[in-house]
């Protein structure tokens, strides 16, 4: 190895590099890689290993079946794709041995000296920028689905999309797929060759449930028989007198397992087809990795995650909006947007050892010189905010956020001015109600006091809006849903898909109830004492900063540097 890397590689990618890498692989990543169907959909718990174990070694299985071939990484953007799903998968790599500079190249072609292989279609000069070169002359192209048409004229030999969850399923058909074809001459070979693979995590949003349609295209008997040839070929070459005949046998098994893991029967039995390609789908939660997380850390996760992501992101409970909810009209399609890709944004500059940053600088939704428009919500247990901007007739609610006891609301401001730090205009409009006003005898600054000094502690210039009393419960709910429904007197509402997920769906899961005041939001899990099962981070108190920052917006808009005083206006 080239001791000039010597310097920037772990221990870990030293041992990786010099081919001293063992493995222990989880019932998932055992099950998927002994079915290694042709279309695989996994839906597995975060900690899991998805990662490491399905989306890695897919990858590496085609890259090495098919020397030279052309591959498709699906991302719902490049900027997704740069601060998440690369670093993630080029870890995965570095764990199996494979290091970037030494075996495969982001954003560009592998220099001459470096001796790769060159790619049985190579991509045009300029198309390198969103290419990985392989040392075999695979080449993996990022696909993202914020610039349409990004695999037009392409001619894809297989397919991989981590994230799946964030892919509309649409483009998928009507992009994807149709480039997923050709050049059976050179790799017809392999069972992998066309193949897709998809990885994600419990979808949220109607966007992402297409995967889970997909376990009623898997015939459990047929994997079934992948999973008995598998262990006839373990038999046989396990055995001690390897003969003639054993070697033979071999051969054949081997022969017949790509086969059934490339084609199964058809599922209509009155269909025309012989033949369709066989599908794997598997859903596992996070105790299917516990030999690898441990008890401590699986308990860590159940105390520190709000309820709702604990059984999604980690059961992988199957969680839908709840019926006549408060925020019954919202509506994935119409309401939530992924950010678009800038003009010229490659993968250029990608370097896997380095971290990337957690700012704002990734956010293509934000209007760096336009102010932000801020409201919170706060207690001894969470401290949440709303982020949002306005433009074009909409509240564009960008970013979302909240810190838990012991960290109180100065942390989440930090967190926020840390997070914004290199936003070119620093103007923040702050909404808040008479609950932010109160103040005691431990404590001399109320809410909007210290929100307003630590943003001036932080470099930023702080507009404080006072809305007055916090509107009605059934007044909230009926401007929100005028909102959400497209009334031209109000802002349209807007969230960032990838920046709004707690509050998402907190709102989907806000019901209603008949208070002592009439209809209301259904609070009551506030009122329940913090335990495991309700913890106290994660109720409804992200949507009431949302509902002071709709309310702010929409009823007391206010410009940077012009202070609005308490007038309280509840009319259209």
């Amino acid at each position: 190895m080239n001791d000039s890397y010597k310097n920037i590689l772990s221990v870990n990618e030293l041992h990786a590099a010099e081919g001293k890498v063992q493995k222990y692989m989880n019932k998932m990543q055992r099950e998927a890689l002994q079915v290694e169907a042709h279309s695989q959909y996994i839906v597995a718990a975060r900690g899991t290993g998805k990662s490491e174990g399905i989306d890695a070694v897919r990858l590496l299985r085609c890259v090495w079946s098919m020397p030279g071939s052309t591959g498709g990484l699906i991302s719902p953007s490049y900027s997704k794709a740069w601060g998440n799903t690369l670093p993630a998968v080029c870890k995965a790599l570095a764990e199996w041995g494979y290091i970037q500079g030494i075996h495969y190249y982001v954003g560009r072609k592998a220099p001459q000296s470096a001796g790769f292989k060159q790619p049985k279609r190579p991509p045009l000069q300029d198309a390198w920028s969103n290419c990985i070169h392989f040392w075999n002359g695979t080449v993996l192209v990022v696909l993202s689905f914020a610039q349409g048409m990004s695999a037009n004229s392409m001619s894809l030999d297989w397919l991989i999309g981590p994230e799946a969850k964030f892919l509309s399923y649409d483009k998928i058909k009507s992009e994807i797929n149709p480039a997923n074809r050709g050049n059976a001459k050179d790799f017809g070979h392999s069972h992998l060759h066309h193949s897709v693979s998809y990885s994600t995590d419990m979808p949220t949003s109607k966007m992402g449930r297409w995967i889970l349609d997909k376990q009623s295209d898997m015939q459990r008997a047929h994997i079934q028989l992948i999973k008995d040839v598998c262990n006839e070929l373990l038999y046989y070459k396990g055995l001690p007198d390897q003969n003639e005949y054993v070697k033979r046998k071999v051969l054949e098994i081997v022969r017949d397992l790509a086969m059934i893991r490339r084609y199964q029967k058809p599922r209509d039995l009155n269909t025309k087809k012989k033949r369709e390609y066989t599908v794997f789908y598997g859903e596992y939660d996070v105790f299917d990795n516990l030999e690898v997380l441990g008890e401590d850390f699986i308990w860590e996760m159940f105390r520190d995650s709000p309820a709702l992501i604990w059984r999604t992101a980690f059961l992988n409970e199957r969680l839908l909006k709840v019926a006549n909810g408060f925020y019954s009209a919202l509506d994935d399609e119409l309401h939530f947007y992924i950010p678009p890709d800038p003009s010229g944004l490659n993968l250029v500059g990608f370097d896997s050892r380095n971290k990337q940053s957690d700012s704002c600088l990734t956010d293509y939704d934000l209007d760096m010189d336009a102010p932000l428009h801020v409201a919170f919500d706060s207690n001894s247990a969470i401290s949440s905010i709303a982020i949002g901007q306005v433009a074009d007739h909409e509240l564009k609610t960008v970013r979302s956020d909240f810190v838990k006891s012991p960290q109180k609301l100065p942390d989440l401001v930090d967190k926020v001015c840390n997070y914004y730090a290199l936003k070119s205009n620093k103007d923040i409009v702050f909404y808040y109600d008479q609950t932010f006003t109160w103040t005691s005898g431990t404590m001399e600054d109320s809410y909007a006091d210290t929100i307003i000094k630590r943003f001036e502690a932080n470099g930023f210039t702080v507009t404080p809006v006072y809305i007055g009393l916090q509107p009605p419960h059934e007044w909230r709910f009926k401007q929100i849903d005028l909102a959400l429904r497209g009334d031209p007197e109000l802002l349209f509402p807007v969230f960032n898909l990838f920046n709004n997920e707690y509050l998402k769906v907190a709102m989907e899961q806000s019901g209603t109830r008949i208070g002592k005041t009439g209809f209301e939001k259904d609070k009551s899990a506030e009122k329940l004492p913090d335990s495991p099962d309700q913890p106290d981070e994660y109720k409804t108190h992200i949507t009431d900063a949302y509902d002071t920052l709709f309310v702010g917006v929409n009823y007391h808009f206010t410009e940077p540097s012009f202070y609005s005083g308490g007038v309280v206006f509840l009319g259209r």
